[in-house]
C-alpha cells in the first residue's frame, strides 16, 4: 500500500476531527467521500504534513506522518478548492514556481513546466497572464501544478467546480488519463458522486471523524445474489404485486418503462420468477444482477444529516 495510516486522531480544541481511524490506500485512482464535517480535509492536511497528529501513526513511502519532514512535500501533489493562482504570472512561470517549491532545479522546473501544460491541454495559453484565464483553464492549471513535480501521490480537492458539462467530462478524462498512463495514486474528493463513479477505481467514506467504508468499487458495487433487475413484456403493476404476494421485495419501479427490481427471499429460486409471472401470461423479457452504485454504497453508510452526499 502506498499510504498507510493507523489509530490516527487529530482535535482542533475540543473537538475531535479524526477519530482513531485506519486506512491503507492503493496505488490506484481514489475517490474520498463524506458529508461537510466529515474530516477529509483535516486527512489531506495530515498527509501533505500540515498538521500534526494527536495519537496514532501513518507512514507514506519511507516518510512518518507528522514528524514534520518536509521532503514529503515532493512526492506530493495537491489541488485546492478554492483560488490559488498569483496575479500577474503567466501560465509557465506559475508552474514552473511551484515545481521549484517542491524541489525542482529552476532549468528541469521550467521544463517540467512547458511538459505538463501541454499534457492539461494549456501549452497553447502557456504564456498568457494568468488573469485572462477562464474557469475551465484556471482549473487545468491548478492540476498542472499539483503534478508538475512528478509526485506519487496527488490530491484533487473538486477539481470540476464552475466546468461545464463538456469542461467536466475532459477533466475527468485527464485524471483517469494521469493515473493510469502516469502511474500514480489520485484521491478526487467530490461531492459529484458521478464524477467519483467516472474515473476512480477505489473509495474511501468517512462520517463523524471516521473512516466508515473503503474498498475497490468492483467489489463494494458487485450485486447480490439474491437482488435482480427485470424487464417484463405486460402489465409491469401487475407482475411487481404477483411477486409481493409470493413474499418478494419490489422495489424502483419504473414509471415509463416495464423494468422493476425484485429480492428473493430465503428459499425461493431465480426461476420461481418465470413460473410466477408466466401464470399471468406476463413474459420476462429480461434478468440481470442489480449492483450497486457509489450514491447507494454511500448512504448505506453515512448518517442521515449527511444524506444530501454534500461534501468538504
Amino acid at each position: 500500500m502506498l499510504l498507510e495510516i493507523k489509530d490516527f486522531s487529530v482535535s482542533y480544541g475540543k473537538n475531535r476531527v479524526l477519530n482513531n481511524i485506519n486506512l491503507s490506500l492503493p496505488n490506484a485512482a481514489v475517490g474520498l467521500l463524506g458529508p461537510n464535517g466529515a474530516g477529509k480535509s483535516t486527512l489531506i492536511k495530515a498527509v501533505l504534513g500540515l498538521i500534526t497528529p494527536d495519537s496514532g501513526s501513518g507512514r507514506f513511502l519511507d516518510f512518518q506522518l507528522g514528524s514534520n519532514d518536509r521532503r514529503i512535500r515532493q512526492y506530493v501533489g495537491y489541488m485546492p478548492e478554492s483560488e490559488c493562482l498569483i496575479p500577474g504570472f503567466t501560465a509557465v512561470r506559475y508552474v514552473s514556481y511551484a515545481a521549484q517549491l517542491n524541489g525542482l532545479p529552476k532549468r528541469e522546473a521550467f521544463k517540467r513546466a512547458h511538459q505538463v501544460l501541454y499534457l492539461v491541454g494549456l501549452g497553447e495559453a502557456r504564456y498568457r497572464d494568468l488573469s485572462t484565464y477562464s474557469t475551465g483553464m484556471r482549473q487545468r492549471l491548478k492540476l498542472a501544478q499539483a503534478i508538475v513535480h512528478d509526485p506519487y501521490l496527488v490530491f484533487l480537492d473538486e477539481p470540476t467546480n464552475g466546468l461545464d458539462p463538456e469542461g467536466r467530462e475532459e477533466m475527468l478524462d485527464l485524471i483517469r488519463q494521469i493515473a493510469e498512463i502516469e502511474d500514480r495514486c489520485i484521491v478526487l474528493s467530490s461531492h459529484l458522486m458521478r464524477d467519483v463513479e467516472r474515473c476512480t477505481d477505489y473509495i474511501v467514506i468517512m462520517d463523524q471523524a471516521q473512516i466508515k467504508c473503503s474498498g475497490y468499487l468492483k467489489d463494494l458495487c458487485a450485486g447480490q445474489a439474491d437482488r435482480f433487475s427485470l424487464r417484463v413484456a405486460g402489465d409491469v403493476q401487475k407482475a411487481a404485486a404477483i411477486l409481493q404476494e409470493q413474499g418478494l421485495k419490489v422495489g424502483h419501479v419504473h414509471k415509463r418503462e416495464p423494468v422493476f427490481e425484485v429480492t428473493l427471499r430465503e428459499g425461493y429460486r431465480a426461476r420461481d420468477l418465470f413460473k410466477h409471472l408466466g401464470a399471468a401470461e406476463i413474459q420476462i423479457r429480461q434478468m440481470k444482477p442489480r449492483t450497486f452504485t457509489v450514491e447507494e454504497i454511500y448512504r448505506k453508510h453515512v448518517a442521515i444529516g449527511g444524506q444530501d452526499g454534500s461534501q468538504e
